[in-house]
């Protein structure tokens, strides 16, 4: 610690003295006191230079002022010593700086520092007083905190980043000595962890000590404490408006600018004390810095509206109603936009109303005018009902691929027209909209001949369809389009459009639908079963035996076009399964109507034989021009370029930084479905092998 300064008097008198032995020691030209001063001097000089080229300013300036005084009186005696005779200034030069070191008195103070204003008052808010903390600290261990985010309003509660000196990584710090620091119990100091992006010489630390007991905090508080924190369902965020209406409350909340809220529906469910497969907190975020959750006091979606013709004809936008929100309000699918068609897909298990939301999408194309193809892996009596309202409809994959066959061609065919009229395709066009549902799709695309002509053609007709008024609808129970290769160029194609996600078999299934297609931080909730089915642990535990069936989810599920996710249900249509009568007779066209090519269109398509009866033998011509077709554009999917890059151990990141053309998510989806068909070994964690 420095000592006090001396008083300004007897400082004074110490450059008096020392002027007048600078004014005769000179003409003395003694060497001892010679060899002193130089001494002392070059001393001064040198440590003064070490000071200034190894510390920061401040320490440099103290150094200064300390080594002033010495350095410009040796400089002075040395000068008067080594100058033959006895001069009037070397007189002069002591008694100026006696006087000059007298006057600049606070200056040569080691104990002064620059100023523009009044001093401070030490560390002012949460912030800056909790950094201060941790730097008098001895926890610290030369690391440093900064951003400091208050997590609870009045509370000690409070999340930062530790940084180390340059180029050290922050060491291993005790929770003892850290909860010491702030005062909290051990218990509130979570443990560090990494921060994305980020080296080893930064590391995020935060300590949420406040009361979690249920009455002691305002809800806002409540929710910086459960949701708001650093590992919370959603990470810094902080409640903005509540609003409580009959049966609901809705909760907007905000994280801070240049971050993006993320949603764990997990953890959210967890918070409020709810089960997830209740389904009565929804949570939607569009990818920026909001959040709205909706806590109902039943599930929104157990109800069923029925579809209607004048719901399912599209508007001139091409919007037409595929379902209710869980607010109430209409969910909107697109058959077209300014840019031409626009495609989709439906992911769903059997029994999740898969069925359901493509005959929905065929009534719309038949009340827009559109022609319609329907091709299914394998015969559906559902299906075949709605197919006698629309141009098309059979199963298979010779079928399938037929029709896929058909409809290349007719995209050069069209492309003709497009020159003759000028423009592509819009409302005004002389040839109506198609559009081509292809059920089962993953089944469909198999290795045979026919299997890749048909994802040879989908991947075309989605690539270059739109501007042809071409549109392909996806749909099965899973749907991995990354088998086909072409996966992103689907996926920038079809997140134009609308897709569907309904219950699927599992999180894998809904990650391979949705990968691509979701804004960042989105996490789609898993539709169960049934709601309120089953029995809980408490149940089990109380001896309860009778098992409640529960309410179907049947149509529930999440609607994708392009922006936030809306989790809604379906129009019901009435398609039993026991052969009673249906009532699609009042949502396709009125009178029975079906659209069909134009003249010119079949006749162009008759004159190469795709338009005759696709469900007739197959002939060697056929066969030929199929091997043929798959030949030429037979696609290397992601999961071969996988099986022929891993030659050796690999983590998942190599392998990723190996194929940089394809999204992370599809990489890792084909290494699980490639050790789950025991293709691939995974000997640890994030690592693949060969099998030999």
């Amino acid at each position: 610690m420095m000592s006090r300064p001396l008083p300004v008097t007897i400082e004074r008198t110490a450059y008096g003295v020392g002027a007048a032995c600078l004014a005769v020691l000179p003409q003395v030209n003694d060497g001892g006191v010679n060899t002193s001063v130089a001494v002392l001097g070059g001393g001064c000089a040198w440590w003064l230079y070490r000071r200034a080229t190894r510390s920061d300013f401040r320490t440099a300036l103290v150094a200064a002022q300390r080594g002033l005084p010495v350095i410009t009186g040796a400089a002075a005696y040395a000068a008067a010593a080594v100058t033959p005779g006895a001069g009037w200034w070397e007189y002069a030069a002591p008694l100026a700086w006696g006087a000059l070191m007298a006057v600049w008195l606070p200056v040569t103070r080691a104990s002064w520092t620059p100023s523009s204003g009044p001093a401070p008052a030490g560390p002012s808010g949460f912030g800056e007083e909790t950094a201060a903390k941790w730097a008098a600290s001895q926890a610290a261990q030369q690391t440093r905190l900064v951003n400091v985010e208050r997590l609870h309003p009045t509370g000690k509660d409070f999340t930062a980043v530790v940084v180390a000196p340059a180029g050290l990584p922050v060491p291993r710090l005790d929770q003892d000595a850290v909860a010491a620091v702030f005062d909290v119990p051990v218990g509130a100091v979570q443990a560090m962890e990494d921060i994305p992006g980020s080296g080893p010489g930064r590391k995020r630390l935060t300590v949420t000590p406040s009361d979690r007991k249920a009455g002691t905090l305002s809800f806002e508080e409540d929710w910086a404490v459960r949701v708001g924190c650093a590992d919370g369902a959603i990470p810094r965020s902080r409640v903005v408006k509540v609003r409580r209406d009959p049966g609901r409350v809705m909760i907007l909340a905000e994280v801070p600018s240049g971050q993006v809220a993320t949603i764990s529906h997990a953890q959210l469910c967890s918070a409020f004390g709810v089960k997830a497969e209740e389904l009565r907190l929804i949570a939607e975020t569009d990818g920026g810095t909001q959040a709205l959750v909706t806590l109902y006091e039943t599930s929104p979606l157990t109800g069923t509206r029925h579809a209607t013709r004048d719901m399912l004809t599209p508007n001139a936008d091409g919007y037409w109603v595929i379902g209710t929100a869980h607010d109430g309000t209409d969910v909107y699918s697109r058959l077209w936009n300014s840019a031409g068609a626009v495609h989709g897909y439906v992911v769903g298990v059997t029994g999740s109303g898969k069925t359901v939301a493509i005959v929905l999408g065929l009534a719309a194309a038949a009340n827009a005018g559109a022609v319609s193809w329907l091709a299914s892996l394998d015969p559906d009596a559902q299906l075949a009902a709605a197919g006698q309202y629309i141009d098309r409809q059979g199963s298979g994959r010779t079928y399938a691929a037929r029709a896929v066959r058909a409809a290349v061609r007719l995209m050069s065919i069209r492309g003709e027209i497009n020159a003759e009229v000028g423009h592509d395709f819009s409302p005004a066009s002389p040839y109506p909209m198609l559009t081509i549902d292809l059920d089962e799709f993953n089944g469909l695309c198999d290795d045979s001949d026919e299997g890749q002509e048909i994802v040879a053609g989908a991947v075309a007709i989605a690539e270059r369809g739109r501007k042809y008024g071409m549109r392909v609808c996806f749909a099965g129970q899973t749907l991995d389009l990354s088998r086909i290769g072409g996966d992103r160029s689907l996926r920038e194609q079809t997140r134009s459009g609308t897709g569907v996600v309904l219950r699927t078999v599992s999180g894998i299934s809904g990650r391979q639908a949705t990968e691509g297609m979701l804004p960042e931080g989105v996490e789609l909730a898993e539709i169960p079963t049934v709601i309120g089915g089953g029995l809980t642990i408490a149940d089990r535990m109380d001896g309860v035996t009778e098992v409640p069936h529960g309410a179907s989810t049947a149509g529930m599920g999440h609607a994708l076009n392009g922006s936030a996710p809306r989790m809604m249900r379906v129009l019901y249509v009435h398609l039993p399964k026991d052969g009673t009568a249906h009532n699609l007779d009042d949502l396709f066209p009125e009178g029975g109507m079906v659209s069909t090519l134009t003249p010119r269109e079949i006749a162009a398509l008759d004159a190469e034989d795709l338009y005759g009866d696709w469900t007739a033998p197959v002939t060697e011509a056929e066969t030929a021009a199929a091997q043929q077709a798959a030949g030429k554009t037979k696609r290397v999917t992601a999961k071969d370029r996988i099986l022929a890059a891993l030659t050796a151990e690999m983590t998942t990141k190599e392998i990723r930084d190996a194929m940089p053309d394809l999204a992370a998510g599809t990489v890792r989806n084909a290494l699980t479905d490639l050790a789950g068909q025991g293709l691939i070994a995974n000997p640890d964690h994030g690592v693949w092998a060969p099998l030999d």
